[in-house]
């Protein structure tokens, strides 16, 4: 009796709703209120989409510069061939800077006509160039005719020809400070909107840290001492600049995940990391010898304030433009790969 009661009363709902689809009163389906869920959902969307794009785009104090490094591993005949693909591509970004990291040339005697090949073509580029030395121009240089004293021979003519003013490379110079008074010219730095760019002479093969020899090893431990007198100047110089970029070219870092210092990096590292937390500025630290394009960030939680950017090497021939923008979460976006044509 109880089951017929229900079937009854259930026919009955059946009925006054059909009754009322018929007359208007009632949807089928309430597509209004799904139109109007779709809406406001549409909305948030909407909202949500204008809220990333404002995320990823720059700000009026954002500003941007080309880096690349570690160039052809060619003979000096094909050198310019091979490379003026790429200088003519990067001077129609009509870039403000250019920073090279480094290895101007490798696998080749160090002579000469290759060292000023590149500087030749360094100062193609329409913008000035802020250039830190890599190891191949003199650390891996070996010459057994005139013995062990040739790459401190080679980084001798370097500081000759290549830092011979207290200006940056590149058809558009820039005058600079250098530490030219302590015997490394270059080491140098300038402020372009507000962002201060700082070069440390850091090479790859171990810095030129050698217990095989002690002359390197001297030398070694002189450069160290005087690049980290450098940043540390340079820190308390711009103290008021908005962002930090330091320039070397080699690569500190042991592979992932724990992006460990190597030990002849260590004291620079280390100083380094400190005055990141001491000012409280973005920090990016650029480089090469890897030949290994990456942007990571070496220690988030005991640096925060540290990025780290590796440019292109041979055989990918390529640069990078990189934005600063402070007042973004990621205030060093690599924002386009710049290849030859």
């Amino acid at each position: 009796m109880r089951s017929l009661k229900l079937i009854l009363a259930s026919l009955l709902v059946v009925f006054i709703f059909s009754y009322g689809v018929g007359v208007g009163r009632y949807d089928w389906f309430p597509s209004n209120e799904i139109q109007k869920t779709k809406g406001k959902l549409e909305g948030v969307i909407e909202k949500l989409s204008q809220s990333k794009k404002q995320t990823l785009s720059s700000s009026t104090n954002a500003m941007t510069f080309i880096a690349y490094g570690d160039n052809p591993y060619v003979h000096e005949n094909d050198l310019e061939s091979v490379i003026s693909g790429l200088i003519e591509v990067i001077n129609r970004q009509n870039p403000a800077l250019i920073v090279h990291t480094g290895d101007t040339f490798g696998g080749q005697p160090c002579s000469n006509s290759m060292l000023d090949l590149q500087h030749e073509i360094m100062n193609k580029l329409n913008a000035p160039v802020l250039y830190t030395p890599g190891d191949n121009e003199w650390r891996d240089c070996s010459d057994e005719t005139i013995g062990a004293t040739h790459n401190l021979e080679r980084l001798g003519y370097i500081r000759k020809t290549y830092f011979s003013n207290q200006k940056t490379l590149g058809k558009i110079s820039e005058f600079v400070e250098n530490q030219r008074e302590r015997g490394y010219p270059e080491n140098m730095r300038l402020m372009k909107n507000n962002v201060a760019f700082i070069t440390a002479h850091v090479v790859g093969s171990d810095n030129n840290f050698d217990p095989m020899n002690k002359q390197n090893t001297m030398e070694y431990f002189d450069r160290d001492a005087a690049n980290i007198d450098w940043i540390k100047e340079s820190f308390n110089k711009y103290e008021n600049a908005s962002a930090f970029v330091v320039a070397i070219h080699a690569d500190m870092f042991t592979a992932k995940p724990s992006y460990a210092i190597k030990k002849p990096y260590k004291n620079f590292s280390n100083v380094l990391y400190q005055l990141s937390n001491k000012y409280e500025k973005p920090v990016l630290i650029l480089f090469g010898d890897s030949h290994n394009f990456r942007t990571f960030k070496p220690s988030p939680k005991k640096y925060p304030f540290i990025d780290a950017i590796e440019v292109y090497g041979w055989p990918d021939l390529k640069a990078i433009k990189i934005e600063v923008d402070v007042l973004q979460k990621a205030p060093f976006r690599v924002i386009e790969i710049i290849s030859s044509e």
